[in-house]
């Protein structure tokens, strides 16, 4: 397990796009928002020896606003989806697809309530 992927959305950094709400990193909305990140993510990530799943707990940096995972190859991220065991459920981009599978919805709608705010 050599090598490793930083998960993230693209455009402005964490720090920027938290200090546009009026947040910051690490504050609670932050801890909220990386842990939903690796919590919804986990039915999508590749499960052959159950070493990546485990490894988001080990190298992220929860409320530092960044979610890592260490990865078999370094492809691992990238390579088709159907490559893995239980695909397509399972397999690459697993935080892109989750998010486009709802779950940047999930994560709104949770961090609308940690801040009091409606949608």
């Amino acid at each position: 397990m050599g090598a490793r992927v930083r998960a993230g959305i693209e455009g402005p950094s964490a720090g920027e796009y938290v200090a546009s709400l009026g947040l910051r990193l690490r504050g609670r909305a932050q801890a909220f928002v990386d842990s939903e990140v690796a919590r919804l993510a986990d039915p999508y990530v590749p499960n052959d020896t159950g070493d990546t799943r485990k490894s988001v707990f080990l190298l992220s940096d929860f409320g530092g606003g960044e979610v890592a995972y260490s990865l078999y190859h370094p492809g691992m991220y990238e390579d088709d989806v159907s490559a893995f065991q239980d695909a397509p459920m399972r397999g690459s981009r697993w935080v892109h697809r989750m998010l486009a599978a709802g779950g940047a919805e999930k994560i709104a709608e949770g961090l609308r309530g940690i801040l009091g705010r409606r949608p």
